[in-house]
């Protein structure tokens, strides 16, 4: 937790805060922003969303800053949770 990443790793499967159990990505990568002169950090967490979903395409309507591509990009990782894992009873 100490690195900003709240626990969150490389393939992880997470949600989005605002958007609920429906937007589904897997965390690609991390990239740390220094924000003005405080030398203040903020993580960031290179989103693919998962095909297929309600969400695809999210990126679409993000800033070219963030995006990489229409189901590609940056996210802050104060907004995402990782999807917890659910058993299937037989």
């Amino acid at each position: 937790m100490s690195d900003g990443r709240k626990n969150l790793e490389i393939g992880d499967l997470v949600t989005h805060l605002l958007y609920g159990e429906p937007w589904i990505g897997m965390i690609i990568s991390f990239r740390e922003e220094i924000i003005g002169t405080s030398n203040k950090r903020k993580v960031r967490a290179l989103v693919q969303i998962q095909p297929g979903t309600e969400f695809e395409g999210f990126f679409k309507r993000c800033t070219q800053t963030d995006r990489v591509n229409d189901n590609l990009g940056f996210v802050s990782v104060h907004w995402l949770f990782k999807i917890k894992e659910k058993r299937w009873k037989d």
